[in-house]
């Protein structure tokens, strides 16, 4: 591990408020950790560009087993 490395610590209890992490993983910094009963987090970002409006999407699925899986999309609207 490099000296500037960040180690992600945290302590939470699975059955209450979500938890978020420190880490060098920017969705950490948007998105909770496991917890029960959270099947999915969402965040979309609207930002003007030459070429139109780029919507980005980064959307968070939780799994039973207390892993995720992070999926990012990005698209243009208008021109």
């Amino acid at each position: 591990m490099s000296k500037n490395a960040v180690t992600p610590v945290a302590e939470y209890n699975r059955e209450k408020t979500g938890t978020r992490v420190i880490s060098d993983y920017r969705n950490d910094l948007i998105f909770e950790q496991p917890r029960d009963n959270l099947l999915q987090q969402e965040f979309k970002s609207y930002e003007y560009t030459t070429h139109g409006v780029k919507v980005t999407t980064i959307v968070r699925k939780f799994t039973k087993d207390g892993d995720y899986h992070d999926i990012e999309s990005a698209g243009f609207i208008g021109s």
